[in-house]
């Protein structure tokens, strides 16, 4: 079983901010890496935790308080 960190639904909702602000061309990249570690078997959750290292954003949500 995967071990997964809880996020809070603010730093869900940060990080899809954050995600958003990258451009699709920005976006694709990290998409196709994600795809290919995960191979269609995944869970929203995954996708989100792959974000929050690809992004490496704990620091920033430790900064504003929200970690």
């Amino acid at each position: 079983m995967k071990k997964t960190n809880y996020m809070t639904k603010a730093q869900k909702e940060d990080l899809l901010i954050e995600w958003n602000i990258y451009s699709t061309s920005q976006q694709e990249p990290i998409l196709k890496e994600f795809q290919k570690h995960h191979n269609g078997d995944y869970t929203q959750n995954d996708f989100l935790e792959f974000l929050r290292k690809k992004l490496e954003i704990d620091g920033y949500w430790k900064k504003v308080g929200i970690s």
